[in-house]
């Protein structure tokens, strides 16, 4: 057993980092200096830990660390899930933390890997949130994800139970396996032909819809329009609308026929007007549910 030069007991349920401390393979003794050394470092190969600190007292910490550089620096060689630093919570009620970082000048945790495949953090809950990021700052924010690349995703999250996943790659642009919603109307930014930043709104519609657009021309008072092979390929082909707008003078048209193909637009009254006509077709996509207006949750 190591032995500490001297012990001194104090009222405090605290280790400063830096106090003096004798292991043995099967316990931690803890004891502490009024003025710790300047630099100690500790070995050991057994027992629970080379340095310990433990607190039964209300507001009392377990562990301190203070320093012009890093207050508590935490390396490990382990592998398989060996941890730097891990902090643990058994608070049975109210809310405990496995780990707290605070700040009243910086970042109040940094995790930083650097390898492709690791994470900078990782917030792992069995029955609850993984990491919850909190800002109480007029104008702060809660959670900032900064990438330093030109080819970084911003952020990536997914589930691994399904195949269902988030991106906000390095251009900004948002992509999710599933929908997106939003609480109220919603809106875009685009620029104009002066460069200036304005907004626009999504058309909202009572059920899932996908829409597309073009030009067709009539012969002899008839014309038939097949679908674009990419867009009859996500939508329902068994129900959809098409809109027409005449490009000249007709009599009037009107839709006389529609097939899971396309669709055929004659001219009213046996009209054979040779002109140009816009149409607009509004479908359902094949792999959305058809409720109208369902419950939010």
């Amino acid at each position: 057993m190591f032995e500490s030069s001297r012990r001194v007991r104090v009222a405090l349920g605290m280790l400063v980092v830096g106090a003096t401390v004798a292991i043995s393979s099967l316990s931690v003794v803890r004891a502490e200096r009024a003025n710790p050394d300047n630099s100690k470092v500790y070995h050991c190969n057994s027992g629970t830990a080379c340095v310990g600190g433990s607190s039964t007292g209300h507001g009392t910490l377990g562990v301190w660390g203070i320093g012009p550089n890093d207050g508590v620096l935490g390396v490990t060689s382990g592998t398989n899930g060996k941890a730097g630093v891990r902090g643990l919570s058994t608070e049975a009620s109210g809310v405990g933390y496995g780990v707290l970082g605070r700040s009243l000048n910086g970042h109040g945790v940094v995790g930083i890997a650097t390898l492709k495949s690791d994470s900078g953090v990782v917030g792992i809950n069995e029955k609850g949130f993984g990491v919850t990021a909190e800002s109480k700052g007029h104008g702060a924010v809660a959670l900032v994800s900064i990438a330093e690349s030109h080819h970084t995703a911003i952020f990536y999250g997914f589930n691994s139970t399904q195949p269902a996943n988030c991106t906000i790659d390095a251009d900004a642009n948002l992509s999710c396996t599933g929908n997106i919603g939003a609480g109220s109307a919603i809106e875009t930014t685009h620029r104009n032909d002066r460069g200036e930043r304005v907004h626009a709104y999504a058309s909202e519609a009572a059920s899932a819809t996908i829409e597309d657009a073009g030009t067709a021309r009539m012969t002899g008072g008839v014309a038939d329009v097949r679908f674009d092979p990419a867009f009859a390929s996500v939508m329902d082909r068994r129900w959809y609308y098409v809109f027409l707008t005449p490009l000249g003078d007709t009599r009037g048209l009107y839709v006389a026929m529609k097939t899971p193909l396309g669709f055929q637009v004659r001219e009213t009254e046996r009209g054979r007007s040779n002109l140009e006509f816009d149409y607009r077709i509004v479908a359902h996509p094949v792999d959305s549910g058809n409720d109208r207006l369902p419950a939010a949750r």
